[in-house]
């Protein structure tokens, strides 16, 4: 009874330790969803384009920052495009790109709480050709 119980207690505790590892794995920050590989084309910024939902991970720490955005216009593709940016699913930012220029949507983070990493998150209403939402450049 008493080598039950104690096997129990250490399970117990066990999945308790695994749980709290996976709440905020170190790796996490280098996760992405969402997102194509980096591209820099001449006399462009570095960037990656995005489907019609993105995600990926930042320091909880990072306060403000700004989070570069565009998308392509043209004949086939020139509808404006809502740009929603959540940070752990509560809405930071909206933008309407109506051209092809670089926007800086500026982001702020909540305090940070117990976790090392927040989850931010770009959703587009409109994808251009190939699944693309938007050129997301590197945050400043």
């Amino acid at each position: 009874m008493v080598t039950r119980r104690a096997g129990v207690i250490v399970a117990a505790l066990a999945a308790i330790a695994a749980l709290a590892y996976l709440r905020d794995p170190p790796w996490l920050i280098s996760q992405t969803t969402g997102l194509h590989r980096w591209e820099q084309p001449p006399g462009m910024p570095r960037y990656r384009w995005s489907g019609a939902h993105a995600s990926f991970f930042v320091p909880a720490g990072s306060g403000t920052f700004d989070l570069p955005v565009s998308t392509t216009f043209d004949a086939h593709d020139d509808k404006a495009m809502m740009v929603t940016v959540s940070v752990d699913g509560d809405t930071a930012a909206r933008i309407v790109l109506t051209d092809d220029g670089w926007k800086r949507v500026r982001i702020a983070l909540p305090p940070p709480g117990s976790r090392r990493v927040r989850r931010i998150d770009v959703r587009t209403n409109v994808t251009r050709d190939g699944n693309r939402g938007v050129r997301i450049g590197e945050i400043q």
